[in-house]
């Protein structure tokens, strides 16, 4: 199993969230789970902080291709940007 995470922000839905760069051994065939979850920034901390907030996040597809790269489609159910963490694993 391999894991990565990715960072972002906004709100609504994200039809193709890509990941910016190729991961190793994925294609078409890849079993690929993924968790979201807000991320806040204590005061002298990175950003990278989880917490549940009282936002919907959701993931709804996953699209793994032959080129290394992954498009998600996720929905984040708030009414202004929130920062966000989409853990990746490949199984």
């Amino acid at each position: 199993m391999t894991t990565f995470f990715f960072t972002g922000s906004g709100h609504g839905v994200f039809d193709r969230f890509t990941t910016s760069a190729q991961l190793p051994n994925i294609n078409r065939h890849s079993f690929i789970l993924a968790n979201i979850c807000e991320i806040s920034q204590p005061q002298g901390e990175p950003l990278d902080f989880p917490f549940q907030g009282n936002a919907t996040m959701e993931v709804h597809n996953i699209v793994p291709l032959d080129d290394g790269t992954v498009h998600f489609r996720l929905e984040i159910d708030w009414d202004r940007d929130l920062n966000f963490r989409l853990g990746v694993a490949v199984l």
